[in-house]
This record gives C-alpha cells, sequence and structure tokens, in this order.
C-alpha cells in the first residue's frame, strides 16, 4: 500500500530524470564523435561495398573471365612451316635444292568451340554469385557492427542512468544522515556506490569505443576520419511470412553460388570430353626449285593418332570436380534449410521476448522503482531497498537491450541467407562479351 501512495508522482519524477539524463548521455556521446563522421546503415553498406578488397578482387576475376569468354569462341592459330630439302652431303647431279612454304590449319573436331564458349558462360556466371555471396557476408558484418556501435552507445546511457540514480540516492542519504534519520555508515555505502558506477561508465565508454573500431574495420576505409553509426538501435524489424521461406530459399545467392559451381564442373566435362578428340590439320603451300627456277603447289593433310594420349587424366580430374561440386550443393542446400529455420526461430524468439519485456515488464519494473525511491526520500524505505528496486529496474532494461541486440542480430542473419541486401547496381560486374549469359 505504501508503494501505491507515492507511485503516480514518483513515475513522474523518476521519468523526468531519466529522460534528462537519456538526452545529456546521447548529447555527450554526440560531442565526443564531434570530430569524426556518423553514418547511416545505407552509407556504411555503400561505402563497404566501395573499399572492400575482396570485391575489388573479384572484380579483377570477372574481368578476367570475360577476357576469356570473348576469346573461347576463336579457332586455332594457323602453323606457317618453311622446309629446306636437299642440303649437303653427296647429292646426285640431277637433285637440286627445295624450299617448301607450308601454311597450316587444323580443324576443331567434338565442339571443342561451343564447350569452351559454355564454359566461359558458366565460369563468369559463378564468379557472379560469388560476387554476390562474398557482398553479403560483407554486408551481415557491417550491419552487425552497427548494430554493436549502437548497442554499445545505449549501454552507456543505462550506465550514465545508473550512475545517475546512484548520485540521487547519495544526496538523499546525505539529507538524512545530516537529519539524523540514518547513519553514517550509509552515507558511506551511498558514496561507494557513486564511485562503482563511475569506474563502470568508464568501462562503457571503453567499449564502445571498441565497437566504433570494429565498425570501422568493416568498412575498411584508410583514408577516412573515425566514424560512428548514426540513429537508435531498432525497435521492431520486419518478419517475414515462414511460409514464403522455402521458396526464397530456393532463390538464395548462398545456393545460387553451389549450383553455379556444380555448372561450371559440369561444362569442364563436357570440355574435357570434346578435348579428347584430335583435330585434323589441313595445309597448303608452294614449293620452289631454286636451280630450275620452278614452283610447285602442295597440299597435305595430317591428324594425330590417339592410340595412348585421350585426354584420360584430364577427363578424370573433371568428373571427380563434378561429383565434388554436386555433393557441395546438396550438403549446401540441407545446411542452409537448417540455418534458415535456426535464424527465423531465434528472430521470432528475440521478437516476443523483446515486446514481452516492454510491455509486461518493464513499465511495472519502473513504477515500482520510482515509488520506492520517493518512499525513501519520505523515510519510509531502507536505502538497501531502494538499491535493490534500482538495481531490478536496470537489469530489466539491460535484458530488454539485449533482446533487442538479438532481434537485430538475427535479422541480420536471415536477410543474409535470403540475398538481402543487394550488392548497389553500380558496383555489379557488367560483361562486354556478346556471348555473355545473364541467367
Amino acid at each position: 500500500m505504501r508503494i501505491h501512495r507515492f507511485a503516480l508522482p514518483a513515475l513522474a519524477l523518476a521519468l523526468g530524470l531519466w529522460w534528462g539524463t537519456l538526452t545529456q548521455a546521447r548529447a555527450a556521446a554526440s560531442a565526443e564523435f564531434s570530430t569524426g563522421t556518423v553514418l547511416t546503415m545505407d552509407q556504411a553498406l555503400e561505402l563497404a561495398a566501395r573499399n572492400r578488397h575482396e570485391l575489388a578482387s573479384l572484380r579483377a576475376d570477372q574481368t578476367a573471365a570475360d577476357v576469356r569468354l570473348r576469346h573461347a569462341g576463336l579457332p586455332p592459330n594457323p602453323e606457317l612451316v618453311v622446309e629446306w630439302d636437299n642440303l649437303g652431303n653427296d647429292l646426285p647431279g640431277d637433285e637440286t635444292r627445295e624450299t617448301t612454304y607450308l601454311l597450316s590449319q587444323p580443324f576443331e573436331l567434338g565442339g571443342k568451340r561451343s564447350a569452351r564458349i559454355d564454359r566461359g558462360r558458366a565460369e563468369l556466371l559463378r564468379l557472379r554469385h560469388e560476387q554476390t555471396a562474398t557482398w553479403l557476408d560483407i554486408a551481415a558484418e557491417v550491419r552487425a557492427a552497427f548494430i554493436e556501435v549502437l548497442a554499445a552507445r545505449e549501454r552507456l546511457h543505462l550506465q550514465q542512468e545508473a550512475e545517475q540514480i546512484a548520485r540521487d540516492l547519495a544526496a538523499i542519504t546525505r539529507e538524512r544522515v545530516a537529519a539524523g534519520e540514518l547513519p553514517v555508515t550509509e552515507e558511506i555505502r551511498a558514496e561507494a556506490r557513486i564511485a562503482l558506477t563511475g569506474a563502470e561508465t568508464l568501462r562503457s565508454r571503453r567499449l564502445l569505443e571498441q565497437a566504433e573500431l570494429s565498425f570501422n574495420a568493416a568498412l575498411a576505409d584508410p583514408g577516412a576520419m573515425a566514424r560512428s553509426a548514426d540513429g537508435l538501435l531498432p525497435r521492431e524489424v520486419a518478419i517475414p511470412e515462414r511460409e514464403a521461406l522455402p521458396v526464397r530459399l530456393q532463390e538464395a545467392p548462398l545456393l545460387a553460388l553451389r549450383r553455379g559451381e556444380t555448372s561450371l564442373a559440369t561444362a569442364e566435362v563436357a570440355l574435357a570430353k570434346a578435348n579428347a578428340w584430335v583435330d585434323p590439320a589441313v595445309s597448303f603451300g608452294v614449293r620452289t626449285l631454286a636451280e630450275q627456277d620452278g614452283h610447285a603447289l602442295v597440299l597435305g593433310f595430317s591428324v594425330p593418332l590417339p592410340l595412348f594420349q585421350r585426354n584420360q587424366s584430364e577427363l578424370a580430374t573433371a568428373d571427380a570436380t563434378a561429383r565434388k561440386a554436386a555433393i557441395r550443393e546438396e550438403a549446401a542446400t540441407t545446411r542452409l534449410g537448417l540455418e534458415l529455420r535456426k535464424a527465423y526461430a531465434e528472430l521470432i524468439a528475440a521478437d516476443r521476448e523483446a515486446k514481452s519485456l516492454r510491455d509486461e515488464v518493464l513499465r511495472p519494473a519502473t513504477e515500482a522503482a520510482a515509488a520506492v525511491q520517493e518512499g525513501f526520500r519520505a523515510g519510509k524505505f531502507r536505502y538497501s531497498d531502494v538499491l535493490e528496486a534500482s538495481e531490478s529496474l536496470l537489469a530489466i532494461k539491460a535484458r530488454h537491450l539485449n533482446a533487442l541486440i538479438d532481434l537485430n542480430l538475427a535479422a541480420i542473419a536471415l536477410d543474409r541467407l535470403l540475398g538481402e541486401p543487394a550488392l548497389p547496381a553500380e558496383l555489379r560486374f557488367t560483361s562486354s562479351s556478346p556471348d555473355r549469359s545473364d541467367t
């Protein structure tokens, strides 16, 4: 009953103190970072997309693969042969020196040209899928680092709130000690509490600085000043429909990468089979008789005899690679399905916990703590009572914050599996090959 008597006025007072403390803490945190730059989530992702060396390396690989694709349809080079006959030794009188000029052109059989083109297309497509998958890993890393900065900042705000509560309680304690209502030992306890919360505030500041350093490392911008995350930790995230997840998983870039590897391995098998065919060559030339000042046309035909080498080793290697790629694709389908269900379950659980703490626990705990603090001022409660109530409230706020962090990180993990966010269009590789395939 004593708690309810002080509940409403104490709650108003506590909320006013809390809001003032929170505003001052956020202003102080912004002032501490005034020499740097704050970024929104979209700005951070764009910066990382331009600076991360993994994407730059893949763009170089794509350029090389595009060149190979553009030249995959070219025929083999012709061969120029010059022969000199009847040079030296004891020659009969009617023998004359001969010079022959031949131009030999091999002709590819077995579909080598189309196999090379198919292989080039498969390689370029696989690299595109790898670029997308790499970007999803980078985006998840940057987003998680962004969330950690926001979370560390809110942890600092909570600790500053705890420090302010300790100072308020110490002031009330001093007043009651001066009035003879409490022993001096209570004032000593209150002052020790201020020192303890102050030390924890310093630790929270250090953790915020570490989170910002990790965030800057994820951006990989060596020429920039220190950057921090802008905004507040999101309280809600979009939750997709459970029924749509299996369909979206089949279109996920991480699974498309494994399909691309299987397609490339299959193209390698087709190319190895095509290369097992021997290529005949037709030659055409002119033979000159130096002493008789005569010329004669020469026509030839040659074909390798596949008695020993029939591309057996390359074909066996390609077959093994194709089988392994198919196994990895099947394993990836199973693994990604499990990861998707796990990430979705964690997202749902974190969302429920955050909403439950906010709606059912946080408000009553705030009212109780405010009432006990006001009752302590009026001499109704002991210092240990109000300390216990304030610590309980801060613990609930910290737990609610942890639930929000889990909620956001689960959303990031789910987005990575489903292929979000997309790589900026201006940074996607565009093939210059007329034989490219975008499917």
